[in-house]
């Protein structure tokens, strides 16, 4: 039996290598300039631009030069005449007439009061809030988003109170014109 006892040349096996070179550690060169510092200025930097240049309020744009806001009916367009108060039929209610004039520009479709009932002495006793309804043969009421009041027209309305307090003077209780709803003619 033959044996050879040289070791055939293989071109694709890397060479061994000593056992003490696996022990050796590269290091890894740092920087001594201090990156993390420099970064965390300009970051605060940035964010101080960005506060500085943002607005504070927001913007506010002109209105259109074209839109006009309808004129609005205010009180001053209503005069109440002819007032007359008349108790209800029964209860403690009462029905007060008068003639509206609207006195202004637009139509209106909407009128509240305030009645104030005075005592025997004049003090107040009762403030309500009433709507005005408009009359249809002086007999019948009807909501005035029905049949608007246009401008510079009278016609008969009535006011309700439901009940009038006890110790009032039976005189005609101070109306003030509170709430007017209206239309464009």
């Amino acid at each position: 039996m033959a044996t050879n006892p040289k070791m055939p040349d293989l071109p694709h096996i890397p060479p061994r290598r000593p056992e003490n070179e696996h022990a050796k550690v590269h290091m890894i060169r740092q920087s001594k300039f201090p990156w993390s510092i420099v970064i965390l200025i300009a970051g605060a930097a940035l964010l101080l631009a960005i506060f500085a240049l943002l607005p504070r309020a927001p913007h506010v744009t002109a209105l259109p030069t074209g839109a006009q806001v309808p004129q609005q009916p205010t009180a001053d367009q209503i005069q109440l005449t002819n007032l007359k108060l008349a108790p209800a039929p029964a209860g403690g209610a009462a029905y007060m007439t008068a003639i509206l004039h609207n006195m202004g520009d637009t139509a209106i479709n909407g009128v509240q009061v305030q009645a104030q009932f005075l005592g025997r002495n004049g003090p107040v006793l009762e403030t309500v809030n009433v709507p005005v309804q408009g009359l249809v043969n002086r007999t019948t009421s009807q909501d005035l988003a029905q049949a608007p009041i246009k401008p510079n027209e009278s016609r008969p309305v009535r006011i309700y109170f439901q009940h009038t307090p006890a110790g009032w003077n039976h005189q005609l209780p101070e109306l003030t014109v509170t709430n007017v709803v209206g239309t464009t003619p």
